[in-house]
């Protein structure tokens, strides 16, 4: 839906994909969508690098999420969230259902 401007396919699942899930990491991606782990850490990176993600390490894991200080933020937010519509519900049920309960924090109860 989105690869025109995106240029690539695999860019605009991962911005779904992380848009979903509010923060991801490279291998999960990689696995959701069974692409190599190379394809999705230089997309990562090179979103990054533009300003469009952020990243933080939260122990030996990179996390990425959507910059909030990123100029087109709401733009790119209504972006997707419009091609969210166009894409036919099993695909969605599959791969961009957000995660029923949250990462561990590590903190104790």
């Amino acid at each position: 839906m989105l690869e025109p401007l995106f240029n690539s396919d695999k860019k605009e699942k991962i911005l779904l994909y992380i848009y979903t899930n509010g923060e991801s990491y490279a291998r999960e991606i990689a696995n959701k969508f069974q692409f190599y782990l190379n394809t999705v850490q230089n997309q990562l990176l090179n979103l990054e690098e533009g300003g469009v993600l952020y990243s933080k390490l939260k122990g030996k894991v990179r996390l990425f999420g959507i910059n909030p200080r990123y100029p087109f933020k709401k733009e790119l937010i209504a972006l997707l969230e419009k091609a969210l519509i166009f894409i036919p519900e099993e695909e969605k049920e599959k791969f961009y259902k957000p995660r029923l309960r949250p990462r561990r924090t590590g903190k104790p109860l």
